[in-house]
């Protein structure tokens, strides 16, 4: 099979509310792009490229750009040798890798008539459990949403990060104040924290619930935090390729790792590191930025590999979003899976539509 035509298409919906907010600042809008390769038998894949909201969305397109014409006339097969190679490219080039990867499985599980999990080593379960993800609000807002929203969670998230630490610890205080005994705190401050200051200040707040996720923005100075605490850390950003993860599963002071395939390069070297974790013990959570549905769904189709009891969570990661997410499915209140279906299920008219 070879690619007759590569179309392309933006995709940019809004936060819901006044947008969502992290130690980066806060968003209001996604600046993503669609891509579907269509093949010389008239079959297509989908995916969909994504732009980090740490990056200049200008700079990343002319990158993009660059590389779209190569793929025209491309055998399929030749593909992921390509794709390798576009990963050495640096980091803005690791969203663009999955969204042309992510097409690429689409069509091919499309083509086998069995659903993108099954090119990833196959589903291990029907579905996940989700984490609640809180935008890094006052303190009072924060333990609110959990009121609200918490109870059909067994994991819930805190952003941190955008000021004092105090304020931070504050903000921990407050959510744990109103969690259940049973369920697990994921305190992210999105690498924000200078290693001593972590280290000195962390251990003010001491909760067996409390897993500290992301201290510093530095690989090593998160190591050195997590070798020091008696509390557990999860890595996430600062895992930048396949290389890092290998150098965390041997260092082994991180208590779990977050898999964010849009960040390292596609969901076929997210599959490599989730295998590379469930053999070595180690915990994993499966997720990815803020995305629409199709890059969405790709997330869970890589997670419901998981074996069980080495996934702590993954999530729908439209959930922030004014968006359609018919691929993304919730089958009971705390739960969530991908749509069924060959390749990512049956791509929605408000996808298609996006072409024109």
């Amino acid at each position: 099979m070879k690619i007759a035509r590569v179309d392309i298409a933006p995709f940019e919906p809004r936060y819901s509310g006044q947008g969502y907010m992290m130690s980066t600042g806060r968003v209001t809008r996604l600046h993503d792009r669609l891509v579907r390769l269509t093949v010389d038998n008239g079959m297509a894949g989908i995916g969909e490229i994504v732009r980090p909201c740490i990056y200049d969305p200008n700079e990343v397109a002319a990158l993009e750009d660059a590389h779209i014409p190569e793929l025209h006339g491309m055998e399929v097969a030749d593909l992921p040798a390509v794709l390798a190679k576009w990963r050495s490219g640096g980091k803005l080039l690791q969203g663009f890798v999955f969204g042309v990867e992510l097409a690429m499985l689409d069509l091919m599980a499309r083509v086998m008539r069995v659903p993108v999990s099954a090119l990833l080593g196959g589903a291990l379960v029907e579905d996940m459990p989700e984490y609640l993800s809180l935008s890094c609000e006052s303190p009072e807002e924060m333990a609110e949403t959990v009121r609200r929203h918490g109870d059909d969670f067994t994991v819930i998230q805190a952003k941190l990060g955008d000021g004092s630490l105090d304020r931070d610890l504050d903000r921990v205080r407050a959510v744990l104040a109103v969690m259940r005994p049973d369920q697990q705190l994921l305190a992210d401050f999105n690498g924000a924290l200078a290693p001593d200051d972590a280290i000195h200040g962390l251990p003010e707040v001491s909760d067996p619930r409390i897993m500290w996720e992301e201290p510093c923005n530095d690989y090593d100075d998160s190591m050195q935090v997590a070798r020091a605490l008696d509390a557990p850390v999860m890595l996430d950003q600062c895992l930048t390729d396949l290389a890092t993860y290998a150098r965390a599963l041997h260092d082994g002071a991180a208590a779990a790792l977050v898999i964010k395939s849009d960040s390292i390069g596609g969901l076929t070297v997210g599959r490599t590191v989730r295998d590379m974790c469930a053999a070595a013990g180690i915990r994993t959570r499966i997720d990815g930025w803020w995305v629409g549905q199709v890059a969405g769904a790709g997330a869970l189709h890589l997670a419901v590999g998981t074996p069980a009891g080495s996934l702590i969570a993954s999530i729908d990661l439209t959930d922030p979003l004014e968006t359609d997410r018919s691929l993304i499915c919730r089958p009971k209140p705390g739960r969530v899976a991908h749509a069924s279906g060959a390749g990512l299920g049956a791509i929605p008219n408000a996808v298609l539509d996006c072409f024109g």
